[in-house]
């Protein structure tokens, strides 16, 4: 049976669906927290970037959740923090951009583990190749959406490139930040989420 299978399996009956709906709403709301309480603005030439916890707990809600369920909890948080700190201008670019990376990060951890047999020696190995697909797919997307922000408001594509480029550094921080705190917390977190589910 695959991950995603295995993952889905797990929220069969009415008590495991309440579970999963409870542990779906504290990953949205972890997320969330993890963004108001801490955050360390950035300079960049697009947007206003920070560093922040929030993306740890998408990764984690996604590793350990799947693709789906985590794109959910992670879009929920995000966006409430949007809603709630006058960033409502970005949600739809930040809905848009979980639920892709949510869901490459979810199927590639789902591929991973299915290659592995379900061996679960191999599952932190697979966690953090998982947390890093998730990283290059945030710097990439980020980079073409400042590239696209810059272009719309009249700047050449060179200088909007260029631009986008100069805000790269900030993100990279992001995601470097973020690998760094799953590689520590993925083995004892996921080792609770598995007794509790």
């Amino acid at each position: 049976m695959s991950y995603e299978n295995q993952t889905a399996a797990a929220v069969s009956t009415p008590d495991q669906k309440v579970k999963a709906l409870v542990v779906t709403a504290f990953f949205a709301a972890i997320t969330y927290l993890g963004i108001q309480v801490f955050r360390i603005p950035m300079p960049a030439a697009v947007g206003t970037p920070f560093v922040h916890f929030g993306h740890i707990f998408v990764v984690m809600g996604v590793l350990l959740q799947g693709g789906k369920r985590g794109a959910v909890s992670g879009t929920l948080g995000l966006i409430i923090f949007d809603l709630l700190n006058g960033f409502a201008a970005e949600i739809p670019q930040v809905f848009a951009e979980t639920v892709v990376k949510a869901l490459i990060t979810g199927a590639v951890f789902a591929l991973l583990m299915k290659k592995n047999n379900g061996d679960r020696r191999k599952e932190y190995p697979a966690a953090m190749i998982s947390a890093f697909v998730y990283a290059v797919v945030h710097v990439l997307i980020e980079f073409i959406a400042g590239t696209i922000k810059m272009v719309v408001m009249g700047s050449g594509v060179t200088a909007a490139m260029a631009g986008s480029l100069a805000s790269i550094p900030a993100v990279l921080i992001n995601a470097g930040f973020m690998l760094i705190a799953v590689a520590i917390l993925y083995q004892p977190v996921s080792a609770v989420y598995k007794k509790m589910m």
